[in-house]
């Protein structure tokens, strides 16, 4: 046993170990709904700011006294940073959708690190503080984008409730319906506030509230939401 030890010791000094390789970084958590008994819900926004959508969506959250996590897209708001600097006035909560949408499953480690970065401090020089939550454009991730979002010290919020808003193929009613339905203890809920979006996502923003309110819930940002899981260590 001394033999061997002494044979690996004297191979360890010879050949050591590339300190990077030494170090492990756990992939970024893919969060789709908050464990928790409190009836505590988040609404998301993506694909903002628009000039037609956001400002209505946000005057419908103030009106309610409602908070709400908005995925900003770069390239958006780089052409309105006042509707950003709305939002952060307004207390809401700011998330990364990529600088330009880019789908990143499928994408190089390179790629995805610059679509995160180039969003981050756009963000970050509009007053936002450094977003730490990141919404993949439609869902998509593989093993890289989760590593290096890793790295990046972001957490990739999915979501429980897809009220598919952006296909305008349904009412108001219908959305609200379908929200009011599959509502759940630590839900986090999908609209958009985008080129895709319509009357019928405020619409249904303005029905959701007060119906989810008069069931018991209430609603805050996904970091709120995040401090009432159950469970650590996902």
């Amino acid at each position: 046993m001394r033999w061997a030890s002494f044979i690996l010791a004297a191979l360890f000094s010879w050949f050591p170990l590339p300190h990077h390789r030494l170090a492990v970084t756990r992939p970024a958590p893919l969060i789709k709904q908050v464990l928790t008994t409190k009836k505590v819900v988040a609404l998301t926004f993506d694909d903002g700011p628009t000039a037609n959508w956001t400002p209505k969506v946000l005057q419908v959250l103030k009106e309610n006294h409602v908070k709400a996590t908005f995925f900003v897209i770069g390239n958006q708001a780089v052409k309105r940073p006042a509707l950003v600097k709305e939002e952060v006035d307004a207390k809401m909560e700011i998330g990364s959708h990529g600088y330009e949408h880019k789908i990143l499953r499928h994408s190089s480690a390179e790629v995805v690190k610059q679509e995160a970065q180039q969003n981050e401090v756009l963000l970050t020089s509009l007053g936002v503080p450094k977003p730490t939550l990141y919404r993949l454009p439609a869902g998509a991730s593989d093993s890289t984008a989760l590593r290096v979002l890793g790295q990046m010290g972001y957490k990739v919020i999915g979501w429980s409730i897809d009220t598919r808003d952006w296909r305008r193929r349904y009412t108001a009613e219908d959305i609200a319906k379908q929200v009011e339905n599959e509502a759940s203890p630590g839900a986090i809920i999908i609209f958009h506030d985008g080129p895709n979006s319509s009357e019928a996502t405020v619409d249904a923003v303005k029905q959701i509230i007060p119906a989810l309110k008069t069931q018991g819930y209430q609603f805050d940002t996904v970091s709120q939401l995040l401090k009432l899981e159950k469970f650590a260590g996902r």
